[in-house]
């Protein structure tokens, strides 16, 4: 019997027959045993045969009259201490069920995940099949520039229909179709060899808030998909045109596989699954290379310039430039965040950071805190010293 591999399932070299009997019974929820291996360990202790039920009924027997009998016989110095082991029994019982549930949760988020990936599997084996990339050569450059598409705050998934914009797929649709064609227009523009696109996150809208649950049209893992592959075949474009292309993921908030964020660990989020879903459905393309985040964000250089992408729910604006280069160890020319959906850029001292706009526009969250903001993305051109220049790529609302 394995349970009797335990050291604490063992008689104890001065316990009595009774106080083992008690103990077992007492702490089968801590030790993880039924009445049944406890008959089996006293039957073999005793040199008997009895069924359980004889073991089980003479505790019963115990807890019924100890209480009366500790009452009548022992003085309160003793029962205080018993009251003390009592607690610390009991607590030590919630402590075992806590661990247990808390390892249950884990599992659960493990499986969906797993099963999660399973799904896109099935979804690129289909599209692969139905929707080949359409891929051609780029034609060369003289120029060494480098340019970035910054991405965020797509929030694919939800519809919107208020005084100053409408949002739903179609227009998710054409505002990534004009985003795309806009980057590559200012990108052939500026002669550009090497393009940069940053994912900042949230590009779903997820089910983190009741608002974006009440405005989401399909799931979250439908919306991871389709995404997805939006994203695929927006990069085998950009691979037709420019001689490298480098895309950084950074998972958003909007992305986490519950609505409470005290549920799920970092890693636990449904945008984790775009580099997953890419480098599967772009694996013949040798001119794109992925770059994956760790805890919340992707340092990289661009041209000359140190940088580092965030999604913007850990880096408050005025402290992500004083906290992010104790983590890095030197100090970025620029951190890439969004997450406020709202156009902004500022220098401090070294850094300057650059928050990009977003996709989906003024939503109900913008409209009950009067906030206006008219959906954009940004391209950024490099030059040896930084930032050439920068374009706002605005969508009609």
């Amino acid at each position: 019997m394995t349970a009797v591999l335990n050291p604490a399932l063992q008689r104890d070299k001065d316990e009595s027959f009774t106080d083992y009997h008690i103990r077992l019974f007492k702490n089968k929820d801590t030790y993880n045993i039924d009445t049944k291996t406890i008959a089996e360990l006293l039957n073999k202790e005793h040199g008997s045969h009895y069924d359980e039920s004889k073991w089980r009924k003479d505790y019963k027997q115990y807890e019924r009259w100890y209480a009366y009998i500790m009452s009548k016989n022992i003085d309160k110095d003793i029962q205080d201490k018993y009251q003390e082991l009592f607690i610390e029994s009991e607590k030590a019982k919630v402590r075992k069920r806590d661990q247990n549930r808390e390892f249950a949760k884990k599992i659960r988020n493990q499986a969906r995940f797993e099963k999660i990936k399973d799904d896109v599997v099935e979804a690129i084996l289909n599209l692969e099949s139905k929707r080949p990339l359409n891929f051609t050569s780029p034609s060369p450059v003289a120029t060494e520039k480098h340019g970035l598409a910054l991405f965020s705050d797509w929030h694919f998934g939800m519809e919107i229909d208020n005084r100053i914009n409408k949002f739903n797929k179609e227009i998710f649709n054409e505002r990534v179709e004009h985003l795309t064609s806009k980057v590559i227009e200012y990108g052939k523009l500026n002669h550009i060899s090497t393009l940069h696109i940053a994912n900042l996150g949230d590009l779903i809208g997820g089910l983190i808030h009741v608002s974006t649950r009440v405005q989401a049209n399909e799931d979250a893992v439908e919306q991871i998909k389709y995404v997805s592959e939006t994203l695929a075949e927006v990069l085998v474009k950009f691979a037709s045109e420019f001689q490298e292309i480098r895309f950084y993921n950074v998972a958003g908030n909007h992305g986490r596989l519950s609505p409470s964020k005290n549920d799920v660990g970092i890693k636990e989020n449904f945008e984790y699954l775009i580099n997953w879903y890419l480098e599967a459905r772009l694996r013949d393309i040798e001119n794109i290379s992925i770059e994956p985040e760790q805890d919340g964000f992707i340092p990289a250089k661009i041209n000359n310039s140190e940088v580092v992408f965030v999604h913007g729910h850990y880096d408050r604006v005025d402290q992500c430039v004083t906290r992010l280069p104790q983590l890095l160890g030197y100090i970025p020319s620029y951190i890439f965040g969004g997450h406020i959906h709202h156009n902004y850029e500022k220098e401090y001292g070294s850094t300057t950071v650059v928050v990009n706009g977003s996709l989906v526009g003024a939503d109900d969250y913008a409209m009950q805190g009067r906030f206006g903001t008219r959906p954009s993305q940004k391209f950024l051109v490099f030059d040896d010293e930084g930032i050439e220049a920068t374009y706002i790529i605005r969508f009609k609302s």
